[in-house]
């Protein structure tokens, strides 16, 4: 992998950066892969897969530094409701419970529907 002093000195600011630490793995695969070390080198010192580093050092490669600084988990966002989706469920059920009916609805839910 080639590299040039600026990238390695720019990388070496990043990790020296808190608000980028949650980045920092990925930013010394690359710098270390820019430095010369091996795969198995770069194993050994993260503790981390062969499967990471190739996928970090292809990042950087392809797009650039700031591929690395960005957040790439998706979790379960399209899972949460918008506020007015969350009312209009919420009602649902309140008119189902002032029916008599027994409904189960997560704390943090009602709790929310009750202070808007």
């Amino acid at each position: 992998m080639k590299s040039t002093e600026e990238e390695i000195q720019t990388i070496k600011t990043l990790l020296k950066d808190f608000r980028t630490a949650k980045y920092h793995k990925r930013l010394q695969i690359v710098l270390f892969r820019l430095m010369g070390k091996s795969y198995k080198e770069i194993i050994d010192l993260l503790d981390c897969n062969q499967t990471t580093i190739w996928r970090n050092v292809k990042k950087y490669e392809e797009f650039g530094l700031d591929s690395l600084l960005q957040e790439t988990r998706g979790g379960r966002n399209h899972a949460y409701m918008t506020v007015e989706e969350e009312k209009a469920f919420l009602a649902r059920h309140l008119k189902a419970t002032e029916a008599g009916e027994f409904v189960t609805i997560p704390y943090f839910r009602l709790i929310s529907f009750l202070h808007t």
